[in-house]
């Protein structure tokens, strides 16, 4: 029965100030915090009985609960999917509460909830689709679970947060409190030892007046002597029956402690009776009962004597295990629990079978981190007595599913361990179970741990066709990744070999898929074009026969490179379409960011400059906070894409220092620099520009993967152009001069597309002085980007043919192209080349100073910064500054636009 309420009006009051569904339309966190037995759950009740929306309520449980307890009392209407991912669990359990309207969850004792529980929670307040959606959560100062240390800091640190902190009743509520409880008056000295003792503590206050009440109050004023001095008086079997439940949990099965107790259950429903009647156990309904407060709970353990203990232990785990034949997954986290209990005695093997099993349980309940610490349990209660084969297994549990929980380094310290005991214990079959726990990353130290386990497993005469061609897909993975494509090749062929030719594990083809996704990665750069649309086409139509999403969405999504690399922007919308379906059906954060990837990068193509930030927004926020690699990647490959044509938001620039990325990895900072540098160099920021350009080294020697080799040559030639660059600009129009009439983009994953090849090629020419070719290639990427549907890259190719037209002396031609392309920039809002075409036009924003006109006339006969300064007698720096001034005045990105205007004005004049 819930406890009356003394002296808590001002903490109700502001609960109900803070925790309010109705008041805002977010969700938030209310966390009501304070030391055991202070009222916190008392309080959060008497809230929640008189809030008028759906309440749903769940208790925190220290251990044994099973997998995403917290929301299966909340939400049990969800069940997760095995063969699901966790975040299409998150997203049913969005949408139900989403379904509630305005709603409050209490979470009690949320210190001990596991720590996916805590995720789940995390992540749904933190998603604004949750609505009115409030938690009420009452928290145990001092104490907290593996979970709580994990995820308790952050989830506090979320912008919705307020922390209610009870204390202790002032004198007129201890009084009160005591009053109720002993059911009478007390002296004034009664009290003030009351308060003494129990710092106003209500829980104390209660026991310590029942025990008032009925003359026995001990002399110590302890809370666990106070409770140990209540259950003393009732009768010997319900002492018995209390000191057995206080091993299960603060919520209990009479079934399971009647067999504790060796007793049929109707024997114990006197004992039952009296400890309701005494206050210490709630009824909880359909035989199960409740400790009336944990801490009763707990100062009944600690009174049980560990020999007693291991025999009860023991009892419950065997009793579990029979009344749950039918259903052990609920409870084999408790079994283990039961057994690791009993460890101690040196029996093991059933602590170690059960936390394996009650692990397997929890990953199939996609609980990872819970089944990492059921993994690590398992190890820990084996202990020296596990072979070294056996550890080895239950290493590579659990570094799966520290995989699957983002925790990468422990992952790898648990394979490199379960490595080198395979190998003692002559088990290569468990080295290549290390070698396929761990994708390829990038990263140098890991991905050479997993080349050498995959060599070593391919030893393994036993290998079936399976986990072989398994094992060189892996392998050729992480030789790309290393940086190694060449090596690659041989084994991602051998291993599609082998799954088509039947060893592609059975139905379900993961070896097929492993191996087809393995060839696509070796194909990835702009000479394969067409293997790649041969593997889409194969994914798609496997993923189609197994009737699985995710296979065939990585299809669909090669399909799209494949026409994005031949400009068929028809061809993008039409395979985004069908990969909308695939996304559908596997409510994945992970599947959603894909698409979003996906039309963002169509829409930007397209000119809808606006629509791309938008979706780029949307597959950034599906990801965000979940350790996404590509993630910031992509976001910022379509920033910059925007940005050329449409200004440049602050963030493209990078963080003070210009780059993203840890330069100890010569690709990754190459990724990180070279976007920055030309965002920078288009915006006049030369000098920034410059530095994070030559950290970047000298083109020829870039390491560039094969699937970003287009895209970091194109933007690579934009910098080098701005920069004025000749020897850096040359070099790159060698190298894409086989490229003439292809496209910019990726062959890994297309985040945006950066135009035709010849556009490119042009501003090369241009830049080069070579007017001629310039003239032809421009007009190539005119019309193609016309055709196509790309008005952005079109106005982009139009406004640099008709800068060469200028210096030609063919200013008709170029201002009536000018003209035509006008308007489309001003409806796509590329602000920067409307500027650009009114300079050119005329309609800039000079006149320049002197000095900036004789600079920018000297800038139209070719000369170089030294050389102007050498003929104006001043520094190459304050040349180099006029410079950027003039381009920052007229609206240009490069020399070669000043030249042209300056040509302009002069056949004006």
């Amino acid at each position: 029965m819930p406890q009356r309420l003394f002296g808590r009006d001002a903490e109700l009051a502001a609960l109900r100030g803070a925790a309010d569904p109705r008041a805002l339309p977010r969700p938030r966190l209310v966390v009501v915090e304070g030391e055991g037995g202070i009222g916190k759950t008392s309080l959060v009740r008497e809230f929640a009985d008189a809030t008028p929306v759906r309440v749903r309520w769940a208790q925190g449980a220290e251990e044994g609960a099973p997998p995403f307890w917290l929301w299966r009392q909340l939400v049990p209407e969800v069940v997760p999917d095995p063969d699901g991912d966790r975040f299409a669990l998150f997203a049913d359990l969005r949408d139900a509460l989403a379904g509630d309207g305005a709603c409050l969850l209490v979470v009690d004792d949320v210190q001990w909830v596991d720590e996916p529980s805590l995720l789940a929670l995390r992540t749904l307040l933190r998603d604004p689709a949750c609505g009115a959606t409030v938690c009420c959560a009452t928290r145990r100062t001092g104490e907290a679970g593996p979970g709580w240390e994990r995820v308790g800091p952050d989830l506090l640190s979320g912008p919705d947060v307020e922390r209610l902190v009870l204390r202790g009743l002032d004198d007129g509520a201890v009084a009160d409190v005591l009053r109720a409880a002993a059911g009478r008056d007390l002296a004034d000295a009664e009290v003030r030892e009351a308060t003494r003792a129990s710092g106003g503590n209500p829980l104390f206050l209660r026991e310590l007046g029942r025990l008032i009440a009925a003359g026995t109050a001990p002399a110590r004023a302890d809370l666990g002597e106070i409770v140990a001095a209540r259950v003393r008086r009732l009768p010997p079997d319900a002492q018995r029956l209390l000191g057995a439940a206080a091993l299960l949990a603060e919520e209990f099965e009479l079934t399971v402690v009647a067999r504790l107790l060796d007793l049929p259950t109707s024997a114990c429903l006197p004992a039952v009776g009296d400890a309701l009647a005494a206050g210490l156990l709630h009824d909880a309904g359909g035989g199960r009962f409740r400790f009336s407060h944990g801490l009763v709970r707990t100062a009944l353990d600690a009174t049980t004597p560990l020999q007693r203990a291991v025999v009860l232990h023991i009892r419950a785990a065997r009793a579990l295990e029979d009344l749950h034949r039918d259903g052990l997954s609920r409870v084999s986290a408790d079994i283990a629990r039961h057994w690791a209990a009993v460890a101690v005695t040196g029996e093991r093997e059933p602590a170690v079978a059960w936390a394996r099993r009650a692990a397997q349980d929890a990953t199939r309940a996609l609980a990872h981190e819970e089944a990492a610490r059921l993994w690590a349990s398992a190890l820990h209660c084996g202990g020296p007595a596990l072979a070294a084969g056996e550890r080895a297994g239950l290493l590579l549990g659990l570094g799966a599913a520290q995989v699957a929980s983002g925790r990468f380094a422990e992952a790898l310290a648990a394979c490199r361990e379960a490595v080198a005991l395979a190998e003692d214990a002559g088990r290569l079959d468990l080295v290549a179970e290390a070698a396929l726990t761990l994708d390829a990353v990038g990263d140098g130290s890991w991905d050479r741990s997993v080349r050498t386990w995959c060599r070593r497993a391919l030893d393994d005469p036993d290998a079936g066709p399976a986990r072989r061609a398994r094992l060189l897909a892996r392998l050729a993975e992480a030789l790309v990744y290393g940086g190694d494509t060449a090596a690659a090749v041989e084994p991602a062929a051998r291993a599609l070999e082998l799954a088509e030719a039947g060893g592609d594990g059975g139905s379900d083809g993961d070896a097929l898929v492993a191996a087809l996704r393995a060839r696509q990665l070796t194909c990835s750069g702009p000479d394969h074009t067409a293997v790649r649309a041969d593997l889409a086409a194969r994914m798609t139509a496997l993923g189609e026969r197994l009737r699985r999403p995710a296979v065939e969405m990585w299809g669909r999504l090669w399909a799209v490179d494949v026409a994005f690399e031949h400009g068929d922007l028809a061809r993008v919308a039409t395979e985004a379409t069908a990969l909308a379906w695939c996304v559908e059906q596997q409510r994945s954060p992970f599947a959603a960011w894909h698409l979003s990837v996906v039309r963002a990068a169509l829409a930007q193509a397209r000119g809808e400059l606006d629509r791309a930030r938008e979706l780029g927004d949307e597959a950034f926020r599906a990801v965000a906070g979940t350790g996404h690699p590509a993630a910031m990647g992509s976001r910022l490959s379509l920033l910059g894409a925007i940005g050329h044509h449409g200004g440049y938001a602050e963030e493209t620039f990078g963080p003070p220092g210009g780059t993203f990325v840890d330069p100890g990895d010569v690709r990754t900072a190459l990724f990180g620099r070279l976007g920055p540098a030309l965002a920078l160099a288009e915006s006049g920021r030369l000098d920034e520009a410059a530095h994070l350009y030559r950290l970047t080294g000298p083109p020829r020697t870039w390491d560039v993967p094969p699937y970003f080799l287009l895209p970091a040559l194109a933007v690579g030639a934009g910098v080098a152009v701005l920069l004025d660059l000749p020897d850096d600009v040359a070099w790159f129009r060698a190298a894409l001069r086989g490229r003439r009439s292809g496209h910019l983009v990726g062959g890994g994953g297309t985040a945006s597309y950066l135009g035709p090849v010849d556009l490119v090629l042009g501003r090369c020419a241009a830049a080069l002085g070579d007017l001629d070719d310039a003239a032809a290639l421009l007009a190539d990427a005119l019309a193609t980007s016309e055709r196509m549907g790309a008005p952005g890259f079109a106005v982009e190719a139009a406004c640099e043919l008709a800068a060469v037209r200028l210096r030609r002396r063919e200013p008709d031609a170029a201002r009536a192209l000018l003209a035509r392309v006008r308007p489309d920039a001003q409806r796509m809002g590329m602000a920067p080349w409307v500027r650009r075409i009114d300079a050119l036009l005329g309609g800039g924003s000079g006149p320049l100073t002197p000095r900036e006109q004789e600079i920018a006339d000297l800038v139209a006969l070719g000369r170089s910064n030294r050389e102007i300064a050498e003929a104006l007698v001043l520094s190459t720096r304050t040349v180099g500054n006029h410079v950027q001034h003039i381009l920052t005045k007229l609206g240009f990105a490069n020399r070669s636009q000043v030249a042209a205007w300056v040509v302009a004005r002069g056949e004006r004049a």
